[in-house]
């Protein structure tokens, strides 16, 4: 934390600013109008707030018992979107799409995460995420190991451990991702094609011919050392009813104790909306 931002309370009050695009896929990847559409923000929160707090300083281990009955209280929302207003001629073509009671379809990509709360302590482990259709055919995979961070004022929830990962391999059914070996190497700074995969993902996913990491290849490899894994240019002419997402990764030393496992899938996305009804299906 940068010292312009460490004194970021007064009284114990705070407030912040969190753009949608950062929260959910949709708001990021769908620019159009949505016509005569009602939305909501639903909020679930996890039942301690321990993974929400960063205690540094002294007070970081020499007041654990008293750091953690520190809560967080949310005095209140705001949740800004923006209205379109169009021109009369514009408007006619929006309510004759109105009355014809037609369905639209709506592309867009999704976030889901999956966890593995305590892996087995091994040097290999093959962890089968999850299933889906081929409407949500993955794209991406976003790999990060945690030991003893969940729930543990003590450690920074927000970096992740390397676990000294060798390799990663990602099946989608009889595919393999990907073609080539991490072989990656933390001890002896070995993480070339780690911090490529990470740097290559903005090109990927945005479509465009640069990148401007937020990390440099030493707080990657020390602090934030995630896996990455294209899945975009699967070939689309193999139909299959489902696609099973499994994960298969190795480890030069035993993995250790509490050690969770996450996956952010990257997914694509289809819902239909008909503005005259109000009807959302996926």
């Amino acid at each position: 934390m940068s010292q312009d931002n460490k004194n970021f309370m007064t009284n114990n009050i705070f407030s912040g600013c969190i753009p949608l695009k950062h929260v959910f896929g949709f708001c990021e990847d769908y620019k159009k109008i949505l016509l005569n559409c009602n939305q909501q923000l639903i909020l679930n929160r996890a039942f301690t707030d321990l993974d929400a707090i960063h205690v540094v300083g002294e007070g970081a281990t020499a007041a654990v018992d008293k750091n953690k009955k520190i809560t967080i209280e949310l005095t209140k929302v705001t949740w800004k979107m923006p209205i379109i207003k169009v021109s009369d001629k514009e408007k006619l073509k929006l309510l004759k799409v109105l009355d014809s009671r037609k369905t639209l379809s709506y592309a867009f990509r999704t976030w889901d995460l999956c966890e593995y709360p305590v892996l087995p302590r091994n040097t290999s482990h093959s962890w089968t995420v999850k299933s889906s259709s081929l409407l949500e055919k993955p794209r991406f995979v976003l790999f990060g190991l945690q030991t003893s961070r969940k729930n543990n004022i003590e450690y920074d929830a927000g970096r992740f451990d390397h676990c000294q990962l060798k390799n990663l391999k990602v099946h989608l059914n009889s595919e393999v991702y990907p073609y080539e070996d991490f072989r990656a190497d933390f001890k002896n700074n070995t993480t070339s094609i780690l911090y490529k995969a990470y740097t290559d993902f903005q090109k990927s996913y945005y479509e465009r011919d640069y990148c401007e990491p937020m990390l440099s290849k030493n707080v990657f490899q020390t602090y934030v050392p995630i896996v990455v894994v294209d899945l975009s240019h699967q070939n689309d002419n193999v139909k299959s009813s489902t696609v099973d997402l499994r994960i298969y990764f190795e480890t030069n030393t035993v993995i250790p104790e509490k050690t969770a496992a996450y996956c952010l899938i990257l997914h694509d996305q289809i819902i239909t909306y008909n503005p005259f009804s109000g009807d959302v299906r996926k």
